[in-house]
């Protein structure tokens, strides 16, 4: 059987993508521009919708906060064009990736996670097959697969972004101007989100 006609395919495509853009913003955002303490980039998908969401998070200063959002843009617009997923960044988010399953099937939580669904008739391709086959379906993803997944990301008009900020920016801020900048971002969000169908 084709590996990519496997029913885990999709997450699992999904899955290493989420590993190879979370070191690709931690390398960028955090240790080379020292933009933020911290970037996370998740995906959703789901299993009986065609379709996901992808959210970007960055803790950064107030006043660094415009600038590390431009920066994860980057980030993303960069590996999907000039500075595509190699086969290095592949194996290192392959070899994460198989790290964390094995070390989490020691709990009966994730078990439960692995075994949801397997007998609804509301999703009939999940079967044990999606245990069983997790690992040798991670080690079977080729470059090209990542690659085309990332390239159906909404990074440009489709891409909503918020910068939020929490408590006191300043204590000796102009009072006209905070009422001025909470006018525009006057709730927490998270600073980039953005959405695709995929």
């Amino acid at each position: 059987m084709d590996y990519r006609q496997h029913p885990l395919y999709p997450c699992i495509s999904l899955m290493l993508l989420q590993e190879v853009l979370n070191r690709r913003l931690f390398s960028t955002v955090r240790e080379k521009k020292r933009l933020t303490y911290d970037a996370n980039f998740h995906l959703t998908g789901f299993e009986r919708i065609h379709g996901g969401w992808y959210l970007v998070t960055v803790t950064a200063k107030p006043e660094q906060a415009q600038e590390a959002l431009e920066a994860c843009k980057e980030t993303l617009q960069a590996a999907r064009t000039w500075d595509p997923i190699t086969r290095d960044n592949l194996q290192s988010a392959a070899y994460e990736l198989v790290s964390k399953h094995q070390g989490a099937l020691q709990t009966n939580r994730y078990w439960v996670d692995l075994m949801s669904g397997l007998q609804l008739d509301s999703i009939p391709e999940k079967d044990i097959n999606y245990i069983r086959d997790f690992v040798p379906l991670v080690r079977s993803i080729e470059v090209e697969d990542v690659q085309k997944i990332l390239e159906t990301l909404d990074i440009d008009e489709g891409m909503w972004s918020c910068i939020g900020s929490s408590g006191h920016t300043s204590s000796d801020a102009d009072p006209a101007a905070e009422l001025e900048r909470d006018d525009l971002h006057g709730h927490s969000a998270p600073m980039s989100f953005g959405r695709n169908r995929m």
